[in-house]
């Protein structure tokens, strides 16, 4: 649009310079016919029979009498070089005339006087003359530069109406671009799997591409999850088999030998199953959106914890504020706020509560126990994977570790400090999500 803009506009001034040019060559023109006819007309008026040159008769304009009147004429005896001129003349004498017979040059003179001729040497008889008409320049200077406002009014005008019409066809072009972007962020927040809709011939191809590489990779990735299936399968009968070994060795009292092996199956257990979490999130670039509810997806982990074995007997609190929006796919959001609450339960005596609160465009979850707590030297290190602070109680150490993982795919933060019952209060930061 710029380069164009550039055309356009360059364009016109010379157009316009063009036109304005050929204006004032064309009053020049109808300038040289009229003082061609005078000219005529005071060639026929000379007296040949007089001593200095003069006419018999005065011309018919009366402009030729008129001082200063922007007509006038100059009769000049080549042989005694006695000069005759128009009283419009008043005292100036054009001297120093370099003419071309037949053609018309420019005389200027004191006061920005300046005049447009027509000059002729004749011969009458035995004497010779030159005889030269003229008009003031300045008329046709004047209309010029009118005409040249006018023009560039006119192609003012004009150009900011065709720019006006190439920015609409840049639109209306672009239009099907803009539904493009659009559909392709629709496959990439996975409302839908491929671009449907119609699109101009133009970019019909460029269509067929993209849902030929949405095919392939979508059909790239489901092979690489029954891959991962398949190998987390495969392990699990090894690790059971580690497993019933461990029991046959604890029961014929090799107990040290049993237990080494059943931790190993157990650690390998948990490291599948983390492995095999972190395969199912949602893989973003900076500019993919989403948008799920917060609310609905701590009330759901609550119901479901409150089942457990543990989370039945903690007193559950949920201080949530405005139903907000999170920038996180809703996969990813349960499996945060599960991994999250479920720590929470693991290490509460008697309540967990929950607090949510909005902040410019960040979306604040705080999630409070009354358990034990760590020591602050022990906070810091939260979330490193595999990170265990208390052997007593079963886990692998890698839930916080995922939740970390899904903050970082999903421009989130988390932190960790003491709640003001004593246990652990856990802080998560995700952005609101722009609908």
């Amino acid at each position: 649009m710029a380069m164009a803009a550039s055309i356009v506009v360059v364009s016109l001034i010379l157009a316009a310079f063009i036109l304005q040019s050929l204006f004032v060559a064309n009053l020049e023109r109808s300038v040289k016919g009229d003082l061609e006819a005078a000219l005529s007309r005071l060639v026929a008026l000379i007296d040949p029979a007089a001593p200095q040159p003069a006419i018999s008769a005065p011309l018919p304009d009366p402009r030729y009498d008129t001082p200063l009147s922007g007509r006038y004429w100059q009769i000049e005896d080549l042989d005694s070089s006695e000069i005759a001129r128009s009283r419009s003349l008043f005292d100036v004498q054009l001297v120093n005339l370099q003419p071309r017979d037949g053609g018309t040059f420019h005389f200027t003179g004191p006061n920005d006087f300046h005049l447009i001729l027509v000059s002729k040497a004749i011969e009458l008889g035995s004497r010779h003359f030159r005889v030269t008409v003229g008009q003031d320049h300045n008329e046709i200077h004047a209309a010029g530069i009118q005409f040249a406002w006018e023009v560039s009014r006119l192609f003012s005008l004009l150009g900011l109406v065709i720019l006006a019409l190439g920015w609409s066809q840049l639109w209306l072009g672009l239009r099907p671009l803009n539904r493009l972007r659009d559909a392709v962020d629709t496959v990439r927040r996975g409302d839908i799997e491929q671009l449907t809709g119609r699109f101009p011939s133009e970019i019909e191809p460029l269509v067929d591409e993209v849902n030929a590489l949405l095919v392939e990779r979508q059909a790239l990735a489901e092979r690489a999850r029954r891959r991962a299936s398949d190998l987390a399968h495969g392990l699990k009968t090894p690790l059971a088999a580690l497993q019933g070994i461990a029991m046959r060795l604890h029961d014929r009292g090799e107990t040290s030998d049993a237990g080494a092996l059943d931790d190993l199956a157990f650690e390998m257990s948990n490291r599948v199953d983390y492995q095999m979490r972190l395969a199912s999130l949602r893989t973003r670039s900076p500019d993919h959106r989403e948008s799920s509810q917060l609310n609905s997806a701590i009330l759901r982990t609550m119901s479901v914890l409150r089942k457990t074995s543990g989370g039945e007997l903690l007193h559950w609190i949920a201080e949530l504020s405005e139903d907000l929006h999170v920038d996180i796919h809703r996969q990813d959001l349960m499996e945060l706020m599960g991994v999250t609450l479920e720590n929470a339960a693991k290490w509460a005596s008697t309540k967990v509560v929950v607090y949510t609160a909005r902040q410019a465009t960040t979306a604040i979850i705080r999630i409070a126990d009354d358990g034990p707590g760590l020591a602050p030297n022990l906070i810091s290190r939260l979330g490193d994977r595999g990170i265990r602070h208390d052997e007593s109680v079963p886990g692998s150490g890698l839930g916080l570790a995922i939740a970390t993982e899904i903050l970082e795919l999903n421009r989130g933060s988390i932190r960790y400090n003491i709640s003001d019952m004593g246990g652990l209060m856990v802080e998560i930061r995700l952005p609101v999500a722009i609908r």
